[in-house]
């Protein structure tokens, strides 16, 4: 029989096992109730059946194709590739519907079943298993782990998936997409579908944007900031986000990314098409490591993470 995983994270366990001094990988967190506790990462950033897949009809197909792809040859066809996986894997999914009678139910229903659950959730795991070399040497403050293509078309893959998989943007792509179904047949229908393909879209837009990443890697500025300061960085719910100005203006696209991932509680990292931020590879004081703390824990959804609870209660406060 074939392990049915159901307990599924948005974000990366072993990411967040870095702000863990314990050897049973807890970490002191903001509860969804407001509330200061410390628990295991296994059960953080976590929800049942998360990652869960469904049959791909025609009208799924259409639609998602409707999605912008991309100009990359290579990434059309891997595009495609994909579509066509999940769509002979999804098509496994209820075959053991009606045939209970049959010896081999069980058997079948097992194998809907960890296509269902696990088939996505293993998908992100290879992109983690990819990228922990990179976070791994990061970790250590190696900034020159990013100059080998296979590790920077890794670690860029990662940083844009971790960006598109959380709770927060999934829930709050839907929510908008349900406002605007308000009006004609067409819009809700569109809205539904939206709804049920979240899954394999935002995979897909996730894709996009780590190849686009992956296209300006030679021309951005990648600053990898060690802190040696008193204050601890904190991570959070949504640890991938954008520093640019012009991020977080509702119903605007944001016009540049300056992507900030902190690493460990001591290492960050920043991308950015400009060279406002390599001074802080060099230095960083505690000024800064408040302000993007503060930052972190306003674009945070549930919950933020730290290493003692002081740093959550400083952090939550804004430093005040």
């Amino acid at each position: 029989m074939f392990p049915v995983v159901r307990k599924h994270h948005y974000v990366w366990a072993y990411y967040l096992s870095a702000w863990s001094t314990e050897k049973d990988k807890s970490i002191w967190h903001e509860t969804s109730k407001g509330k200061i506790s410390k628990d295991s990462v296994k059960g953080l950033s976590r929800e049942d059946d998360f990652n869960k897949i469904h049959p791909l009809s025609d009208i799924d197909i259409a639609f998602i194709e409707l999605w912008p792809s991309s100009n990359s040859p290579a990434l059309q066809s891997f595009h495609k590739s994909q579509i066509n996986f999940f769509k002979k894997a999804s098509a496994l999914i209820d075959t053991h519907v009606g045939r209970e009678h049959l010896k081999e139910y069980d058997e079948l229903k097992n194998i809907s079943e960890a296509i269902q659950f696990g088939v996505f959730e293993n998908t992100h795991s290879a992109i983690e298993r990819l990228a922990k070399p990179v976070i791994d040497e990061l970790k250590l403050g190696n900034a020159k782990c990013l100059e080998q293509g296979k590790y920077m078309t890794s670690f860029c893959n990662f940083l844009a998936q971790q960006l598109f998989r959380t709770k927060k943007i999934k829930e709050e792509c839907i929510d908008g997409m349900r406002e605007l179904a308000r009006n004609t047949e067409l819009e809700k229908t569109f809205s539904s579908l939206v709804e049920r393909n979240w899954w394999l879209l935002s995979y897909r837009i996730a894709l996009n944007v780590g190849s686009s990443l992956c296209a300006t890697a030679s021309t951005d500025h990648h600053t990898l900031i060690t802190n040696t300061t008193d204050i601890d960085f904190i991570t959070s719910d949504f640890p991938v986000i954008n520093l640019h100005e012009s991020s977080g203006i509702p119903g605007k696209p944001p016009e540049a990314l300056d992507l900030y991932f902190p690493i460990s509680p001591k290492i960050a990292y920043i991308s950015s098409p400009k060279n406002q931020y390599n001074e802080l590879a060099s230095s960083i004081d505690e000024e800064t490591v408040k302000l993007l703390n503060t930052q972190m824990a306003s674009n945070s959804h549930l919950s933020i993470y730290g290493t003692s609870r002081d740093a959550i209660k400083d952090a939550r406060r804004g430093y005040r």
